[in-house]
């Protein structure tokens, strides 16, 4: 018979570490304590657990460790991908992921804002054009571009009028 005590036990600590930790995420994230945080790790945790205590209860491990290990592996996958396909898909993932998207954004702003004032004085220092500097030398050379586009459209109206006009105007002066 196997002593299993001392999987026993590292599998009972490895469930207490999880759950503290799922504990402390909620914590960080600021969530209602009320909530069960385990509800969340649990569709993940319990095939992976369920992979291990069968493991472990088979006694030492096989010569075969690795493929034991990648059975596992995907387990732990397909598991997660379950429990995130699960939790992506309800409003509150998407009012928590808006939250952070609008933090984030509000966060860039300033280093943003930072960067290019850094960035103009290292061009200014240096002599070189700024980026400031090419943006507008850009737009004024496509500015240029229309207005070349418009005239040679006014250029081909013109020569595209018919002569009969001009043609009538030149004879009527040949004839005294």
């Amino acid at each position: 018979m196997t002593d299993t005590s001392g999987a026993d036990a590292l599998l009972n600590f490895w469930k207490s570490q999880v759950e503290e930790a799922t504990k402390a995420w909620t914590r960080a994230v600021g969530q209602a304590q009320s909530v069960d945080p385990a509800q969340f790790w649990r569709p993940v945790m319990d095939p992976a657990i369920g992979a291990w205590a069968e493991v472990l209860a088979r006694g030492p491990v096989s010569p075969d460790l690795m493929a034991q290990w990648k059975q596992f592996l995907d387990q732990w996958i397909e598991a997660w991908g379950e429990a995130l396909e699960r939790s992506m898909h309800t409003d509150a993932f998407a009012q928590a992921l808006g939250r952070y998207l609008d933090q984030w954004v509000a966060l860039q702003a300033p280093v943003q804002k930072a960067r290019a004032e850094v960035s103009e004085a290292v061009a200014s220092a240096l002599g070189v054009a700024s980026r400031a500097d090419v943006a507008a030398i850009s737009r004024q050379l496509t500015d240029l571009e229309d207005r070349l586009d418009e005239l040679r459209e006014q250029l081909r109206t013109l020569l595209a009028r018919p002569r009969s006009g001009a043609t009538r105007r030149s004879s009527q002066r040949r004839r005294p």
